[in-house]
């Protein structure tokens, strides 16, 4: 496996990505979307509390199978809207295909937090992986310091990774980055309406039920 990319999508993301639409496969893709699921360590995956009754060595493993399969599934259902979304509203020329072998470029910035998220769980152990009791009015169980930290370079290398999905999208597609923004902002505002409308008819269900 070319591990290059993981380089160079810092310093050349543009040539990056189209090694990825021009020469790799979907196992190449999936192979990545593994990496990044276990340089995640399950900690961003597990820090809602969830199963946190489960020992370490168990809550690892399985929220880092939580994090790939979750992110398999993302990556085909975002792949296809921005294919449906950049050749039906901006013009765009590329194929599912060719949309599926550049998405996963996106991943690879998050591969470098590696670090961050397996000291936070060597520090912090389980309690990287519980939610801060709800008395507490508190945000998590780490101190406040190595959260914003780890925050903090979340968000940065999210940022690039939406730049990296702009430059994406416009690649396969062949136009600028700036139309790739426009569809990552219409998928944004897609996936909102589709929330709150969602959010509210199961609101209204549980209303009808228990108003029976």
């Amino acid at each position: 496996m070319n591990l290059k990319p993981l380089l160079t999508i810092w310093s050349k993301p543009t040539e990056t990505l189209r090694y990825l639409r021009d020469e790799t496969t979907t196992g190449y893709a999936i192979l990545i979307f593994a990496i990044a699921a276990l340089a995640s360590g399950g900690y961003q995956a597990g820090s809602s509390g969830l199963l946190s009754n489960l020992p370490l060595g168990a809550l690892i493993p399985l929220f880092i199978l939580f994090t790939f399969v979750g992110a398999l599934i993302s990556w085909v259902i975002g792949a296809a809207i921005y294919h449906w979304i950049g050749k039906g509203m901006f013009g765009g020329t590329g194929t599912f295909a060719e949309m599926l072998r550049v998405v996963p470029g996106t991943t690879l910035p998050t591969i470098w937090l590696a670090p961050v998220n397996y000291l936070v769980i060597l520090g912090y152990g389980k309690l990287a992986f519980e939610a801060p009791p709800a008395e507490a009015f508190a945000i998590t169980n780490l101190p406040m310091g190595v959260y914003l930290i780890s925050m903090f370079l979340t968000f940065a290398i999210g940022i690039y990774s939406t730049v990296i999905s702009c430059k994406g999208i416009g690649l396969v597609h062949g136009f600028s980055a700036w139309r790739g923004l426009g569809v990552v902002l219409v998928t944004v505002v897609i996936a909102i309406i589709l929330s709150v409308v969602l959010s509210l008819t199961i609101g209204i269900i549980f209303i009808s039920i228990f108003s029976l």
